[in-house]
């Protein structure tokens, strides 16, 4: 079972934490829901977050984050829920390790991978900690030659799309 797999790491406004809100959760989920995993906005009339799926519409602005485990048999109610804004940054685990330069699309999987393609565009590569070092100037300094090979790697730091986000549902300025 997938546990915390999109992790909140930072906002450029300087925001220490995500925005947490409340969301409606069916009773009796078949299925657990961990903490980190994609969710959409669909369930009973697009009233009840479910994990996220192949048929999610993201550009309905109904995608959030699980942010604690609602077990299996649990009561409907109001849990936890991230909300991402468009400043932060979110680790997502990658299906299959891919070199992912910043601003790349990266597209939903499943409710709790990216994809380097795909049909359904989350978000934006927002991290560059899987780039050579600075390149030095040749003119300038004696060190070893850094590449430009971007490494490959199983998880990336990504930005959500405005439009994605529960956010622009409920934020109209």
């Amino acid at each position: 079972m997938p546990s915390n797999n999109a992790r909140f790491i930072k906002n450029f406004g300087g925001d220490p934490e995500p925005l947490i809100m409340l969301g409606l959760f069916d009773a009796g989920a078949t299925t657990a829901i961990k903490r980190g995993e994609m969710l959409e906005l669909t369930g009973t009339g697009n009233t009840v977050w479910v994990p996220m799926d192949s048929d999610a519409d993201l550009s309905s602005g109904y995608f959030a984050i699980a942010n604690e485990e609602i077990k299996a048999g649990d009561r409907a109610g109001y849990y936890e829920i991230i909300v991402p804004r468009e400043d932060d940054v979110f680790r997502f685990d990658i299906d299959t390790a891919a070199a992912t330069a910043l601003g790349t699309a990266l597209y939903w999987s499943d409710s709790e991978t990216l994809s380097a393609s795909g049909s359904n565009i989350l978000g934006d590569a927002a991290g560059q900690d899987h780039y050579p070092r600075k390149q030095g100037h040749l003119a300038d300094d004696g060190s070893a030659d850094a590449g430009t090979t971007i490494r490959s790697v199983a998880t990336v730091d990504i930005v959500i799309q405005k439009s994605n986000s529960y956010l622009s549902q409920i934020v109209t300025a």
